[in-house]
């Protein structure tokens, strides 16, 4: 019997795992407004766990979970729903706020560059609909770090949690594969909203 269980897990796990590639893929201001830079984690946090045996679908529905329960709590009863397109933005923007991160546009994050990178992925509308929300974090971002969000002086950050208009949601995982700083910045999750 133990064995038609663990059979019967690994099943569910994986057509889950399915799922959730066919949504979002393998693997992001209007123009008056800067964007955001992304969030560092904390020391304790260095965005992989060895020990973490979740796939990368697994994590990334976690995140949207987490966010949608995030949004309830603040009585947004607006549930968001994962969107290939969506998840391919939030991939751009993640492989762009890594580049930041790893200081590919020097050091100042709202340069001219950086700002219509920013612009020319953000202003794309998918399925018709305007960007909403987006946040950045180089780790999978956790419920405490998506209530950080909601705090942020920005606008994009809160109203991944705080907007009704959203109804899409995408999470764009971007690997660092950069030997001198991968270490430190293993990943770049990307969370958007439109």
């Amino acid at each position: 019997m133990k064995l038609w269980k663990r059979w019967t897990a690994a099943a569910l796990a994986a057509a889950m795992a399915l799922l959730l590639l066919a949504a979002c893929g393998p693997s992001g201001p209007s123009a008056p407004d800067a964007p955001d830079a992304p969030d560092k984690p904390g020391s304790s946090e260095t965005g992989k766990d060895p020990t973490d045996k979740k796939t990368e679908a697994q994590k990334v529905a976690a995140v949207v979970d987490t966010l949608n329960a995030v949004r309830k709590d603040y009585g947004n009863n607006t549930p968001l729903t994962m969107d290939a397109e969506v998840c391919a933005m939030a991939e751009k923007m993640a492989k762009l706020q890594l580049d930041w991160l790893l200081g590919k546009y020097g050091t100042d994050p709202n340069g001219k560059r950086y700002t219509k990178d920013w612009n020319d992925i953000s202003q794309l509308p998918v399925k018709g609909k305007k960007l909403v929300g987006v946040g950045g974090y180089a780790a999978y971002p956790t419920e405490s770090v998506i209530r950080g969000w909601v705090k942020d002086t920005g606008k994009w950050k809160p109203a991944l949690v705080t907007s009704t208009e959203a109804t899409l949601v995408g999470v764009g995982v971007v690997h660092n594969t950069d030997p001198k700083t991968r270490d430190e910045y293993p990943i770049m999750v990307v969370v958007m909203t439109y």
